[in-house]
């Protein structure tokens, strides 16, 4: 028996278990199942030579499989962090500071910007407020009959004056031809209507006045010139028969007009100057008649430059 075992050396599990299922057979013990069961003890321990009662006594453990260590997943690294958009700063915009043209006395005064007209003195003289100051401005490029002395058309000029810019607002422009102020303490300016018109010229081309230069020619003075020429051929206003009538009779010989202007100043007239046919003298106010250029310039008079 013993021999057998050691040929069948190393039974299996799954032997034994049979054997010892032998043993329990309705319940009750088999002879023939002990015995099976001692020889497959003994042919045990026979099969490792020395050492059986050793093996006798020692119950058979079975072996439990390999465990298996479970291997840990492996864990997925974090994902980067996603870097937070930094910040653009919006630039300013600094606003453009607003250029106001403030008008001033004297060579600095306003030449862009409307001014409002508080008061017309004649058909060539306004007056206009500038930085809370009442400011004369005489017309560049025009004379007109003396509203003072009564000279013929005066009134109607100056109310053609008041009807193109009284309590309006026009555009004062400096012409670098001419003086900032005349000898009256006047601003000499170009006057023109926010409609793009120059007041002298208007008044000119309706026989209101007629082209002056003072010194220097200024710009426009050519449309000036020839509006004038226009407006003579035509007859218009001053150029009217009513204004070039001969006037009355001097006494005597004497035949230079004494004028006194609207500003209080002398001027005297001779015959074939510009203005003598409409210069109209008023003695009442102190305006005479003069026999010669001596007599006038002694009598405190000043020739006209025209």
């Amino acid at each position: 028996m013993s021999g057998g075992v050691v040929g069948g050396r190393g039974l299996s599990s799954g032997m034994t278990a049979l054997v010892a299922a032998g043993l329990v057979i309705g319940g009750t013990t088999s002879a023939v199942g002990v015995a099976l069961t001692s020889a497959v003890v003994l042919g045990a321990g026979s099969s490792h030579g020395s050492g059986a009662d050793a093996d006798l006594t020692a119950p058979h453990v079975a072996q439990p499989p390999p465990s298996t260590v479970p291997t840990s997943a492996p864990t997925a690294s974090p994902a980067p962090p996603t870097p937070s958009p930094t910040p653009t700063a919006t630039p300013t915009r600094t606003p453009t500071p607003t250029q106001r043209a403030t008008p001033t006395k004297g060579a600095a005064a306003s030449s862009a910007g409307l001014v409002a007209v508080v008061g017309v003195v004649d058909g060539d003289t306004i007056k206009v407020r500038l930085g809370g100051v009442t400011e004369r401005v005489r017309v560049i490029g025009i004379d007109t009959p003396e509203l003072a002395s009564g000279e013929c058309y005066a009134q109607q000029a100056s109310s053609r004056m008041q009807s193109l810019v009284q309590s309006r607002t026009v555009r004062l422009v400096r012409d670098p031809s001419q003086g900032d102020r005349d000898r009256y303490d006047r601003l000499l300016r170009h006057v023109q209507l926010t409609d793009g018109r120059q007041v002298a010229h208007v008044l000119i081309a309706g026989g209101f006045g007629e082209e002056y230069t003072h010194d220097r020619a200024y710009a426009g003075q050519a449309a000036y010139r020839a509006a004038e020429r226009a407006a003579r051929e035509a007859g218009k206003g001053i150029w009217g028969s009513g204004c070039l009538a001969p006037p009355p009779a001097a006494p005597g010989s004497c035949d230079i007009k004494g004028n006194i202007s609207s500003s209080g100043e002398k001027i005297y007239h001779v015959p074939g100057q510009r203005y003598y046919e409409v210069t109209k003298i008023d003695e009442a106010k102190g305006e005479r008649w003069f026999c010669s250029e001596a007599d006038a310039v002694a009598a405190g008079w000043r020739k006209a430059k025209v």
